[in-house]
């Protein structure tokens, strides 16, 4: 008998006699299974929610200033790296700059060089500016735009609402009215003006799509938003903002896919960017107002 069969049947009469615990052990869970510990009691939890904010309210101020410090240590270390002012190395005073004021129109298309710089030099910069705005918007929407079915659970709030719309309606703002009829044409003319003739001023869609919120807020606010609302409901200023950043990136993402410089950007390029631009602008200028002060569009 060679010494593996030995050692194999002396494990197997060690295990019938029950000295070898076998190696399937499934037998054995039940009996080794921890027992949880018992759950604590709604006082003992309160005890330890407090000391857990207790541990947090002293901590924070210490991480707070550790941050602060932390963070004025890097910002001065910045400053401290910066060139001296006039120098003529530093970067301002570079080709850079004079590239950009040199062939700023020949290679963008913008009679203004910032209007240049913002939509073709720095265009992934004023890309993620126009997402910033359309999600801020968007975040702020889902916040405080009141549900459909929400004034019917609140009565006095609809009640409240009513009585400030049939206000409004009887008595009506002479003044802000009357400047209304004369200013808001004039309002949107410029904001349409500014927009298609965006590469002649600086800011161009940012500027347009400024204005043109500010005139659907003097709408708003003159004539009610109930009126503003038959052009430009929800899903109005939803289809317009979204497509407003589609056609941003969309333009964009072909100019720079198709080689950037070995295309013509051109005047009507510039203005399709704009327009794009202040869309996005004049539906989160008039968001923010609208869901601000009645939480609807």
């Amino acid at each position: 008998m060679n010494k593996t069969e030995k050692n194999w049947k002396s494990q197997f009469v060690s295990w019938v006699n029950g000295e070898r615990e076998p190696k399937d052990r499934t037998l054995f869970v039940m009996e080794r299974r921890h027992i949880a510990p018992p759950r604590p009691t709604p006082e003992e939890q309160d005890r330890r929610e407090r000391h857990r904010l207790y541990r947090f309210l002293h901590g924070y101020p210490l991480a707070a200033l550790i941050i602060c410090a932390v963070l004025v240590c890097v910002l001065l270390t910045a400053v401290a790296a910066m060139p001296d002012f006039g120098d003529p190395d530093n970067p301002t005073n570079n080709e850079v700059a004079e590239h950009y004021l040199e062939y700023s129109y020949e290679e963008t298309g913008a009679a203004n060089v910032v209007t240049g710089m913002i939509l073709s030099y720095r265009g992934f910069d004023t890309l993620g500016e126009s997402c910033v705005l359309f999600l801020a918007v968007s975040c702020v929407t889902l916040l405080l735009r009141r549900e459909p079915g929400c004034d019917e659970e609140d009565p006095d709030e609809l009640r409240r609402r009513r009585q400030e719309d049939e206000l409004r309606r009887r008595n009506p703002d002479v003044i802000l009215t009357q400047a209304a009829k004369l200013l808001i044409p004039c309002i949107f003319l410029f904001a349409v003006y500014v927009l298609l003739h965006g590469e002649e001023s600086p800011g161009g869609g940012f500027s347009g799509g400024t204005i043109l919120g500010c005139g659907l807020i003097l709408c708003s606010s003159a004539y009610g938003p109930e009126n503003v609302r038959r052009f430009f409901n929800s899903r109005v200023f939803s289809a317009v903002r979204t497509f407003g950043l589609l056609l941003y990136a969309g333009l964009y993402g072909f100019y720079i896919f198709m080689g950037a410089n070995g295309l013509e950007y051109g005047a009507s390029f510039t203005m399709a960017i704009d327009l794009a631009v202040g869309l996005v602008v004049a539906c989160t200028v008039y968001g923010f107002f609208a869901l601000f002060s009645r939480g609807e569009i």
